[in-house]
């Protein structure tokens, strides 16, 4: 696959959609460092089959682990120790999610989290923070989250939270991505909530009550912010609903100091993280050096790398938008179809599969179908890595996004051991196992695609 492809023997790898917790996670046995808020074990069902399996990360490497093992796995392979008493000196609500991770699940919870919430640490360490949304959490603000998650890109909303109890509060919800300096990649979600009173619980019927009880911790407040510009919480439930479905988000209003000082603990967590890392460290912000690559390649966002690894099939996505096509992802069953490692596959373009007795034909049918951004399927003789041939029936799929560009081509190989006809460079017909891959592709790649999606809720 390549817009120049040739025959020359010398050319010759959210909050997603969201699945509920399952009962059997939930009543998993956790065991748990006080000290830490730390997952150290956590016993109950293992990870589905196909999920999470083989995912390589910057920092580790998973084969059909257990929750546990992976939120351990998560927070002590990118970060030094001395980390965990730098975060619990911190005087504010937050979590630590890892998008690399089936479900993006909590591989951190702060106390103050805990606090606000009422949950322990063994309840929600390895578990989605979507369990603190409830009957009256407005969808289009979910939404909102997920596309920032999606895009790997931050995100502050107001959004309705309940505690264990059942009790909604208004929370300024604050999320920003640390990316791996090694490669770009995103390796943690940060996400702080500042509990908040909306402007429509205080009636007029309360307010003078409310001046009176708030008017001490607000003087509190801001006595302590003075001197700690990160030290402002203020726990609140809603002043005058008993049912959550009384609840209205478009009703909350929130200062512009409060989202300062929800950017501001962010910017401090975010310091924290980058001051104590492992390996080649992290950062706020991706770097574009980083991000290219070798050979100019584009990093596959974490959401659509989980998506991708459920498609068992061998395929590869190439980038058309980056100079010769290379290939940014290469699946497991690519791998060991060609017997090369995914290290040696990303940044290359396809032809290193083409060897002395492949078909120039069909090396010309290929490039002309890329060219034109059409399908195309034909019988080619490649190679794999120790040089033993075998036919490859090719079938190759523009992915559009939602704007209608094509984003990738997706190249399905599918080895047949009998070839009634000759590679001849002519087309040929593509199985139904490489057209049920493609129709997958497309719906990983389309489903990331946050503008469309908030387009068509916002109308």
């Amino acid at each position: 696959m390549g817009r120049e492809a040739t025959c020359s023997p010398a050319a010759a790898t959210a909050t997603l959609p969201e699945k509920p917790v399952t009962d059997n996670q939930e009543a998993s046995v956790v065991k748990y460092s006080t000290e830490s808020n730390v997952l150290l074990s956590l016993g109950g069902a293992a990870a589905a089959p196909g999920t999470i399996d083989s995912i390589k990360t910057p920092s580790y490497t998973v084969s059909g682990s257990s929750m546990g093992d992976l939120v351990v796995a998560s927070f002590r392979a990118a970060y030094n120790d001395n980390l965990r008493e730098a975060l619990q000196r911190a005087e504010f609500n937050f979590v630590l999610t890892d998008p690399r991770i089936e479900d993006n699940p909590i591989v951190y919870a702060s106390d103050g989290f805990l606090r606000m919430t009422g949950y322990t640490a063994e309840e929600v360490l390895g578990r989605n923070c979507r369990f603190l949304q409830g009957p009256s959490t407005n969808r289009h603000t979910i939404t909102e989250i997920r596309d920032a998650i999606r895009e790997e890109r931050g995100c502050q909303v107001c959004i309705i939270n309940y505690t264990k109890q059942g009790k909604p509060f208004w929370n300024l919800f604050h999320m920003a991505p640390v990316y791996s300096k090694e490669d770009g990649r995103v390796v943690h979600f940060v996400g702080v909530q500042t509990s908040i009173i909306s402007n429509s619980d205080q009636s007029p019927l309360c307010s003078a009550a409310v001046r009176c009880f708030c008017a001490p911790a607000t003087a509190h407040a801001s006595e302590s912010s003075s001197t700690n510009p990160h030290n402002h919480i203020v726990h609140a439930d809603p002043l005058k609903h008993d049912t959550p479905g009384d609840v209205d988000e478009d009703n909350c209003e929130v200062k512009e100091a409060d989202k300062m000082k929800a950017k501001l603990s962010v910017d401090s967590l975010m310091s924290e993280l980058v001051s104590k890392c492992k390996g080649m460290g992290v950062a706020g912000t991706r770097s574009t050096v980083a991000a290219k690559g070798r050979g100019g390649e584009r990093v596959i966002c974490s959401s659509l790398m989980l998506s991708l690894t459920k498609v068992q099939q061998s395929f590869v996505l190439a980038n058309p938008q980056i100079p010769d096509c290379p290939i940014v992802h290469a699946s497991e069953m690519f791998l060991r179809l060609t017997g090369y490692s995914r290290e040696e596959v990303i940044g290359r373009n396809c032809r290193f599969l083409q060897g002395p007795d492949t078909d120039c034909r069909a090396v010309q049918l290929i490039s002309e179908s890329l060219r034109a951004e059409k399908l195309c399927t034909v019988r080619i003789l490649n190679y794999r890595k120790d040089k033993t041939p075998f036919w490859n029936l090719l079938h190759i799929a523009p992915i559009r996004s939602s704007s209608g560009k094509v984003a990738f081509f997706a190249g399905m190989q599918l080895e047949v051991q009998s070839v009634e006809e000759p590679c001849l460079g002519g087309e040929a017909r593509p199985d139904i196992k490489q057209l049920g891959a493609v129709g997958a592709v497309r719906v990983a790649v389309r489903s990331l695609q946050g503008d469309g999606l908030r387009r068509i809720l916002k109308c």
